[in-house]
């Protein structure tokens, strides 16, 4: 169990040093030409349709792109940017919102997460205090009979919902991805009701819960997806490192690292749901590549999408803290076929959804197009879109930062390259239709907040001095946002 994550030596020498400044100046340049399209067009909206021009309210209308770019943008070092967003954002009322309800999970990982983020590497207090100002309101979703917060809630209403399905139904990542950020609010306010709110949610779900054989939840810290917040038992969904579940198993490491390694039930449910994750989750493909599927004891379903491509990262993070080489290797093979998923294509871009056939697995259930596609690249294309998501380019990030080789950084190059190419228009960076073609395949209308926060800070973070942002000194929550390790915690706040 140590400290230091990231490699000891990074390859020297002027020619490099050059190469790589040019290169995270050009990531720069992106994002700024993205950034200025929407001060231009949007400044203050959730978001920008980069195709259009229009302003979207799509995360009630609080600035969702704004207060997710702010620690990019501080990192980038672009000051002026930094001072007029602050300005915008000081001026935010989350008491109000656009007659939509707010998604509980999504205001946190976007705007308190920015926000915490914002205040820990400005020290402008302007930023703790909204942050404050927001959890303040989005504790009132944890006022359930478990404690189990509701998935959305009307600000103005103090009504709580469900996006879909019963009323009372949330979801694994929605219901575990506040601890991160609660933690480091109750850090920073010395007030525990975050933290406690935030950990409540393990309480009942830990308690409500056992696994049987037999039943939806049947393999020890392979959780389900759905639960109800009424009772706090799972109601379907079976086991994955994808939306809906990524998250909540990525909390359980960072919280342990967070909290200086003191919060051990955290890491005992990381540990135990790694076991069933080797078990149960990966497997080897007829590419001989070892991918994520959908699985328990009853069986895998060999369907796989872009947010599972987080673990191989979060996996070497965990690897290396807790000195494990064997888990480091898995880690390396999972980044191997999620870098396949977008190395395969003529655009250097991957699809959203992929499917994959397991080692010995006879073919016929498949179609033949998709047959045709496994035999072409390994695996097949199920929804061919593209998001501009960041979740591989994170995983190849943590690995240049964690190894040192430069063969990691050059991936992320080829990325970039392919984005720029393929993705970038008048107003910032749109949507592929279908990545086996590119642009001229179709564009799609949506730039989410996640592409300032997330996209670009992984892909110039993978060209700046290795210091900048350090591993060994910052953990990024879910969105993006890097927390200081240095704020100790000795149990209390």
């Amino acid at each position: 169990m140590g400290n230091q994550v990231q490699a000891g030596n990074f390859t020297g020498g002027e020619a490099l040093k050059k190469l790589r400044a040019n290169r995270a100046n050009d990531v720069r340049d992106g994002f700024l030409r993205a950034w200025n399209s929407y001060k231009k067009y949007a400044f203050g909206s959730d978001e920008i349709n980069p195709i259009t021009l229009e302003p979207l309210t799509t995360r009630n209308g609080w600035g969702a792109t704004l207060i997710d770019s702010l620690d990019t943008i501080y990192i980038m070092g672009l000051k002026e940017e930094f001072k007029d967003a602050a300005d915008l954002v000081k001026k935010v009322n989350f008491g109000k919102n656009d007659g939509e309800p707010s998604k509980v999970f999504e205001t946190n990982i976007r705007y308190i997460g920015g926000l915490i983020s914002a205040y820990e590497l400005s020290n402008d207090k302007m930023f703790l205090k909204q942050a404050t100002a927001l959890a303040d309101i989005m504790l009132e979703a944890f006022d359930t009979p478990t404690g189990i917060p509701w998935q959305m809630w009307d600000v103005q209403t103090g009504k709580g919902s469900s996006e879909s399905g019963p009323m009372t139904m949330n979801n694994l990542a929605e219901i575990g991805t506040y601890q991160l950020e609660f933690f480091r609010l109750s850090q920073l306010t010395h007030d525990p009701v975050y933290h406690k709110a935030a950990q409540r949610v393990y309480d009942v779900l830990l308690d409500r819960n056992q696994p049987k054989k037999g039943t939806t939840y049947s393999v020890p810290g392979l959780y389900p997806i759905f639960i109800d917040i009424n009772n706090g038992k799972f109601l379907a969904g079976k086991p994955n490192l994808g939306g809906g579940s990524d998250s909540f198993y990525e909390y359980l490491i960072k919280t342990w690292a967070l909290s200086g390694f003191k919060m051990q039930r955290s890491l005992d449910m990381w540990q135990e749901s790694l076991k069933g994750i080797k078990k149960y989750i990966v497997t080897r493909g007829s590419d001989k590549k070892m991918y994520m599927g959908i699985g328990d004891d009853e069986g895998l379903d060999s369907i796989s999408d872009t947010f599972t491509c987080f673990f191989p990262g979060t996996l070497a993070l965990a690897a290396r803290l807790l000195d494990d080489e064997e888990t480091m290797e898995l880690a390396h093979e999972l980044l191997l076929s999620s870098y396949n998923t977008f190395s395969r294509m003529p655009t250097h871009i991957g699809p959203e959804n992929f499917g994959f056939l397991p080692d010995g697995d006879d073919d016929s259930d498949l179609l033949l197009s998709q047959r045709n596609e496994i035999k072409k690249y390994g695996f097949y294309l199920e929804r061919p879109y593209f998001l501009m998501r960041p979740e591989v380019i994170e995983s190849i990030f943590y690995f240049y930062r964690i190894t040192g080789d430069e063969m990691y950084a050059d991936w992320i190059w080829k990325i970039w390259q392919g984005i720029k190419a393929h993705c970038e228009v008048e107003g910032g960076f749109a949507g592929l239709r279908d990545v086996r073609v590119g642009r001229k395949g179709g564009l799609i209308g949506k730039q989410e907040s996640f592409v300032f926060a997330e996209t670009f800070k992984y892909i110039y973070l993978a060209f700046t001095d290795p210091d900048v942002i350090s591993l060994d000194d910052y953990i990024f929550s879910t969105e993006g946002h890097p927390f200081k390790r240095s704020i100790p915690f000795n149990g209390t706040f």
